[in-house]
């Protein structure tokens, strides 16, 4: 990687006898995944791409046509592999680099039974510096879930969530708060967020019952799930945000209960390259004619992707707890 923003990869030599070698990667603009041929350079292949803005990127090679990890590079993406990823430096990309040694607030992991699941599961829970577990008033709560195909893990090894949590605490523009990330890959996401991860974050971390504490958010597949449960449980949860996701049906929704137990709706979407797009615009028109208040500021621009999610939690995170 070079200052001015060129990145060369480089293949191992396990992959001397491949045909043909492409890398894979968010590099295109918006964030969008791109396939860039490499070139044979004796028993390795390599491939220059540039210049890239200061960004989170990831990327894998595709061999003859199969998913690829470089085993060269020691970042870790539990539930999809074959992805590595890297980091550009610079002023755009701060918010998602790590803070200094110590500064930073704790991810911890909550092991907790579901009896949705039927099995022991866990959540990764993010407490902010100076996180005071005796504090005579509890913290307020995000519980931030993932998308369809990912799990509990993504929010901190791709979406860079401790990254963006501690910058923007450090810099004042975040209310003190836990943020559990939790296992949303049940056939009932209702049941198990109320019976079996709030409970068990609850037993565990010094946090708010209040549901104007309580916020509830999620990309794509968790985003639906949000929304399932602002339809459900109306009230439950004060402050609630879904990126790239959409509303489905009003049919028997209460929207009065809604707008009375909701003070933030807040609804996020990529531009054209994300294929939710078309559903969530639909929605908006069903929530228009329920009265149901919401706020959308437009588009974000990228696909269906963590650049787009990355950029929506920077946007709500401040926002919670101050209404």
């Amino acid at each position: 990687m070079t200052k001015d923003g060129f990145v060369t990869f480089e293949t191992t030599t396990d992959l001397k006898d491949a045909q043909h070698v492409t890398v894979w990667a968010n590099d295109a603009p918006g964030g969008s995944w791109l396939r860039v041929p490499m070139s044979r350079d004796g028993d390795r292949w390599r491939a220059t791409i540039g210049p890239l803005d200061p960004w989170f990127y990831y990327y894998q090679w595709i061999v003859d046509g199969v998913s690829v990890k470089d085993t060269s590079n020691p970042a870790k993406v539990t539930s999809e592999p074959n992805w590595s990823t890297f980091l550009i430096p610079g002023e755009r990309s701060r918010l998602l680099s790590d803070v200094p040694a110590g500064r930073g607030g704790k991810i911890e992991s909550l092991t907790y039974p579901s009896t949705v699941a039927n099995q022991d599961r866990t959540a990764l829970v993010w407490t902010p510096p100076g996180y005071d577990a005796g504090r005579a008033e509890p913290y307020p709560v995000l519980y931030l879930q993932h998308g369809s195909g990912q799990s509990y893990t993504d929010w901190v090894e791709m979406g860079r969530a401790k990254q963006i949590l501690d910058h923007e605490f450090l810099d004042g523009k975040l209310v003190p708060m836990v943020v559990v990330m939790g296992n949303g890959n049940v056939p009932d996401f209702g049941k198990e967020l109320l019976d079996n991860i709030v409970p068990a974050a609850r037993a565990r971390y010094n946090i708010s019952s209040d549901p104007s504490r309580q916020a509830l958010a999620g990309l794509s597949m968790g985003g639906v799930q949000t929304l399932g449960v602002l339809k459900a449980y109306p009230g439950r949860f004060a402050y609630m945000a879904a990126f790239s996701a959409w509303f489905g049906s009003g049919d028997g929704v209460d929207a009065e209960a809604i707008n009375k137990g909701t003070r933030m709706l807040r609804l996020y979407v990529g531009d054209q390259t994300d294929f939710v797009q078309p559903f969530f615009m639909a929605s908006l028109p069903t929530l228009d004619g329920l009265g149901i208040h919401y706020e959308f500021d437009g588009v974000t621009p990228g696909p269906h992707g963590w650049d787009v999610w990355q950029k929506n939690l920077i946007d709500l995170a401040p926002r919670l707890f101050r209404r």
